[in-house]
């Protein structure tokens, strides 16, 4: 398994990994540009060589992007959903420049319209970006699971097996499985057998292998919730004695564990790695 956080690239992009190794991150998730942002500058070409370059020297071995929040493949209003696959087509090339394996994405919100309708756009829009970037088949696109709130789509993993089944070339296709965001979708992930039973379904019905990243968090919001607060490790209402479960599943031995949970003090990503490896048998 690989281990890390969510790190932050203020400053110089390359400037997470030295944030990373000082934390002894094996696996990490960044924002390759302000995520609440359309794209405003390109990564600059010297500091996408020092990321690099740094990243080889270090102990991080995994590196996620994650996409913007403003992008939705989802919509019904054609202005964004334009827009939104030209950032996605962009993301997928700049996530190759930085030599990461994973992209993680959300899969939209079909707000004004209706499930099926924002399957069918969000799956007609990775055709196109998959055409666009056929040549970028070493990144990886990793749909994240939701909790369920509003018109989001992800809260069930059947909307996943939708789209793997749908897309044209689903070997791009992989799955970051929230654990906080599970939870309060209301899969009580508590108990061994549902989170067992959770991990077999990934695994028979979207690819052995699909499972890449897990956001490792523990959850403020109840079973069931749909209320997306992530909490420290074995504060929340999942506890330790899930997540250690889930830590040590031998379906997720290759997996990347990513922590996102607050980063309310100086030390929180510190506490909270030392309490996953505590964890780990």
């Amino acid at each position: 398994m690989y281990l890390g956080v969510h790190v932050s690239t203020s400053g110089k992009i390359y400037e997470a990994i030295d944030r990373a190794q000082a934390l002894g991150c094996t696996a990490i998730q960044i924002f390759s540009r302000n995520p609440r942002q359309w794209r405003q500058l390109k990564l600059r070409e010297e500091d996408v060589k020092e990321f690099r370059r740094r990243r080889l020297a270090s102990s991080v071995k995994v590196v996620a992007v994650h996409i913007p929040y403003l992008i939705n493949l989802a919509t019904p209003y054609d202005g964004l959903y334009s827009r939104s696959i030209e950032a996605y087509i962009e993301d997928i090339r700049e996530t190759a420049v930085l030599g990461a394996q994973y992209l993680v994405t959300h899969m939209g919100s079909f707000k004004n319209s209706t499930m099926e309708d924002g399957l069918k756009r969000f799956i007609g829009a990775l055709n196109i970006v998959f055409r666009a970037t056929k040549d970028l088949k070493q990144v990886k696109l990793l749909l994240e699971n939701t909790a369920g709130s509003g018109s989001w789509l992800g809260s069930t993993f059947g909307h996943h097996r939708i789209i793997f089944d749908s897309v044209k070339d689903s070997s791009r296709l992989g799955v970051c499985l929230d654990t906080a965001h599970a939870f309060a979708a209301g899969i009580d992930i508590r108990k061994p057998e549902v989170a067992d039973q959770l991990l077999t379904e990934i695994g028979d019905k979207l690819g052995k292998k699909a499972l890449a990243v897990v956001h490792l968090n523990d959850s403020m919001g109840e079973l069931g919730s749909l209320v997306d607060r992530h909490d420290h490790i074995g504060k929340g209402l999942i506890g330790a004695h899930a997540l250690k479960h889930i830590v040590n599943h031998p379906r997720l031995k290759d997996a990347a564990f990513i922590l996102e949970t607050p980063k309310d003090t100086p030390r929180a990503d510190k506490t909270n790695l030392s309490r996953v490896r505590k964890l780990i048998e």
